[in-house]
């Protein structure tokens, strides 16, 4: 329940122009409950739609997140926020790509710069909630991480689990070229081991060779290093943005 008043107050704040977010951060209600009684009046709310993306666009998603990404829930702001990290330099393309998806979903995203890094933030709860779908998050006793674990990817269709690899690979990884300048693989580095061994199974059912090594340990680094390599069977799909 919210006090007597406040229903109203948030209306007319929405409809002078004032933002969702504004009116809960002034009012210091939640953001949900703001967006449930203002939602009608205003316009600087967007719904993701997911059916209009396709399977291989649904798992190139949530590679990117599984790559280089985090879920936030901020229980007194009503918020559920996913914040994907993408070098600013280097991953240019890769933004631009990730951002015209959601947008092709029907949602805006925000950009900020942490550090030479450009954070992809998505507030959203249906998103947030599809993410817990397919990851299971553990917590590491070493560190304050936690490690991520797929869940039914026996369940996954081909088309899913092709464009999964590929957001992984814009993410933690890349597509490596010979000397001539053709593709012939890709390589994902990765410190958990779970991962690791759930990507080489997944691999394997769709047929593509990947083989893994573990990098001599950084004495400046807590976690190891695991590489993945993959064969050039890879680049024969449509993983990765340049191929969806």
């Amino acid at each position: 329940m919210i006090p007597e008043g406040t229903k109203s107050d948030i209306i007319i704040r929405v409809r002078s122009g004032q933002s969702i977010r504004q009116v809960a951060q002034y009012l210091g209600i939640p953001l949900s409950t703001t967006y449930h009684h203002g939602r009608s009046f205003c316009n600087h709310q967007s719904r993701i739609e997911l059916n209009k993306l396709g399977q291989g666009q649904l798992g190139y998603l949530l590679g990117m997140f599984v790559g280089d990404a985090s879920l936030i829930r901020d229980k007194p702001r009503g918020e559920f926020l996913v914040k994907i990290a993408l070098d600013r330099r280097r991953d240019l393309d890769i933004i631009q790509f990730v951002a015209l998806m959601f947008e092709k979903a029907g949602k805006k995203v925000n950009f900020r710069t942490e550090r030479g890094m450009i954070l992809i933030r998505v507030w959203s709860k249906i998103f947030y909630e599809i993410i817990k779908d397919y990851v299971q998050f553990e917590r590491n006793h070493l560190s304050h991480h936690h490690t991520k674990i797929l869940l039914r990817t026996q369940r996954w269709t081909r088309e899913f689990a092709l464009g999964f690899i590929g957001g992984l690979i814009d993410s933690d990884g890349h597509v490596v070229s010979n000397r001539k300048g053709g593709h012939y693989g890709a390589l994902v580095t990765t410190s958990s081991c779970s991962l690791k061994r759930q990507l080489c199974s997944l691999c394997n059912a769709l047929g593509i060779n990947v083989t893994s090594r573990v990098q001599p340990r950084d004495p400046f680094q807590a976690s190891l290093s695991i590489q993945c390599i993959f064969g050039r069977q890879i680049c024969m799909h449509y993983v990765g943005h340049y191929f969806l």
